[in-house]
């Protein structure tokens, strides 16, 4: 019983103008049975809170009782004894209600297309979580670096390894010379050679860079050039080389002091997997396609048998696998696919289409892999709002696109006002418990996405500035292969270009990755400090916020107008003078007062230090 008022789109504005809206800051995630005070401000009738469990399905009321002042309205509010998302909102004795006023950033549920510009009335939310269960000490604020193996760097020194997959859902495969474009439109079918090996070969570019954690997409056989549609789990690609080569991997990956994670794709697979096995590459009477007694029909769900099937989104050439026991254990049990990978010593696995598949499944997932390692990362991919699942019963954090489309619907795109991408940030922060919070992995691009570079239609300042602001805040900042490289591609097939090792790309932006990164790993405050948002101002487009580990302080502070800007930030933790940009992008600046007067230019970012 969810209990939620349906939602309406329309400008912050126009919601406003229909609402004489009570003042209420509804509380950050809490710890199970924590007590909250509910406080609700300017409403003369007496409210009553109406409460949700969104895990469990069930509703209570509290009544407010008044305060000392008039029209101030209290109640406590206890967290449930399980991890959940609770929701609330209030109800009047005249009949009306108040909701949270939100921005929209899907319109479609599990959508990776943001939205800019609309509000809704919404319950307000607290993610109750499990204090005992947050994310390992290891995967706080650390750099991940995502790689897509066919196209990061290839090694000659590897055997070429017999291919079971004669074609690409039909077409025949292309070979690509490594300074060629993807194919447009994309097939999955054009292979570049990327493989394991050359990873390997490169870990001492990575860790000079400041990486500290390898997250692979798939490397499973598969058909494709993405591999999202695997043939076999227990098997490496042939094209990527083989399971001594994903094992010399991984051991130089450790030697390196760096982390490795791998993708997990467990809600479908290839239609020409030996599970399914349309093609009928693994003989005539196996797989679910092609015999009803095959162990693996039970796995797929059928309309019509063979030929109509349930597909993911219907992919017809990816068909979804069934949530039943024999599936649970082929991924879960001992000796499963996550048992046998972990034996190689991967730190942990990142999840594909985690909505698609329940709840219910990703608590059993996180289980098996404690069990296995104990300090693994089980990160999700969740487009929107996550929070129900870093409350501790099944991930340690997720692929963080909400953080993604703040970014860029300021930074990038111009759509989000100051006030705007603040509250987005805010309300993010607000879902998210405080002890996961640095073990986000927030983002600014991806496989999945349009490379950065190309949203912001070629201008490098607004790239320098996304990327101070992600290596600045909270959380573990993941950096997509070549970024440093101004890789550029308008969609996500067309981004997934070879890194260019032949030293054409933009060495200025490398040198300014570089310089960043360094920085970072050398900082606490940076890497796992205290937050604080110090400054915002809508007229110049400015924007701060302040990081601070014992007596170590950064400043974080941007401008995201076209015109430079002269601002003076509080500063109350400090009497330094003389301050300087650790980036090297704008002028030193001076504290007086209890103000550092900056000067930035226009697109610019910087990190203030005291000099």
């Amino acid at each position: 019983m969810k209990n939620e008022k349906p939602i309406t789109l329309d400008t912050r504005a126009a919601l406003l103008a229909r609402q004489n809206d009570p003042i209420h800051e509804p509380p950050i995630a809490q710890p199970l049975r924590a007590e909250v005070t509910l406080l609700l401000r300017g409403n003369v009738e007496q409210p009553e809170v109406v409460v949700s469990d969104q895990k469990h399905s069930f509703a209570w009321r509290i009544m407010m009782t008044p305060a000392d002042e008039p029209q101030i309205w209290t109640a406590t509010l206890r967290m449930p004894s399980v991890p959940t998302v609770i929701t609330y909102h209030f109800e009047f004795a005249d009949g009306t209600t108040f909701y949270a006023l939100r921005q929209v950033e899907s319109l479609i549920p599990e959508s990776p297309n943001p939205t800019f510009g609309y509000w809704t009335r919404r319950p307000f939310q607290i993610a109750v979580y499990d204090a005992s269960r947050m994310p390992a000490e290891w995967t706080h604020g650390q750099v991940i670096y995502q790689i897509f193996p066919d196209r990061f760097a290839k090694s000659e020194s590897v055997k070429p390894r017999k291919l079971r997959a004669k074609h690409v859902n039909g077409r025949a495969r292309l070979n690509l010379k490594w300074d060629q474009l993807p194919e447009n439109p994309p097939k999955g079918r054009d292979f570049y050679g990327g493989n394991l090996r050359g990873i390997t070969e490169k870990l001492g570019y990575l860790r000079d860079l400041g990486v500290d954690c390898i997250y692979l997409t798939p490397i499973f056989e598969s058909p494709s050039n993405h591999r999202y549609d695997a043939m076999d789990y227990f098997s490496i690609d042939p094209l990527l080389g083989s399971e001594e080569d994903l094992q010399e991997l991984v051991d130089a990956t450790h030697e390196h002091g760096m982390k490795i994670i791998l993708d997990a794709v467990f809600n479908h697979c290839s239609n020409d997997s030996k599970y399914f096995n349309q093609a009928g590459w693994y003989g005539e009477n196996e797989g679910a396609y092609r015999s009803k007694h095959s162990p693996y029909y039970r796995m797929f769900s059928f309309i019509h048998y063979p030929h109509e099937y349930k597909g993911w989104v219907n992919v017809r050439s990816m068909p979804e696998f069934v949530e039943c026991p024999e599936h649970e254990e082929y991924f879960l049990g001992k000796d499963g696919v996550i048992d046998y990978w972990f034996r190689t010593g991967i730190d942990g696995w990142r999840t594909d289409v985690t909505p698609w598949m329940s709840d219910e499944f990703w608590r059993r997932v996180r289980r098996a892999v404690l069990a296995f390692n104990s300090n693994a990362m089980l990160i999700a991919e969740e487009w929107n709002d996550a929070s129900h699942y870093l409350v501790g019963d099944s991930y340690d954090a997720t692929m963080n696109y909400r953080f993604t489309w703040a970014l860029r619907g300021f930074f990038a795109l111009d759509v989000l006002t100051v006030e705007e991408f603040d509250d987005r940030l805010e309300g993010l922060r607000r879902d998210t418990p405080p002890p996961a919070l640095l073990a986000q992995v927030n983002l600014v691009s991806s496989h999945d996405t349009a490379r950065l570079l190309t949203v912001c239609s070629g201008d490098t300042r607004k790239v320098w500035q996304m990327m101070a602001f992600l290596l600045a805040y909270p959380g573990s900042p993941m950096l997509y292969y070549g970024e440093e490289m101004s890789l550029e591609g308008a969609f996500a097939e067309d981004g997934r270009r070879p890194f260019p090792w032949d030293g054409n790309g933009d060495t200025s932006m490398q040198d300014f990755f570089r310089r960043a990164l360094v920085f970072r790993r050398d900082s606490t405050a940076l890497r796992l400090g205290e937050y604080a948002r110090v400054f915002l101002d809508e007229a110049s487009r400015s924007y701060a916020f302040m990081r601070r580990a014992g007596e170590e302080l950064v400043y974080a502070v941007f401008n995201a107008g076209d015109t430079p800007a002269e601002l003076a930030i509080p500063v109350f933790e400090s009497t330094v003078a003389h301050w300087c940009d650790a980036l090297a992008l704008n002028p030193d600046a001076a504290l007086k007062d209890g103000l550092l007067r900056v000067t930035l230019g226009a697109r610019s970012g910087a990190w203030y230090v005291p000099a």
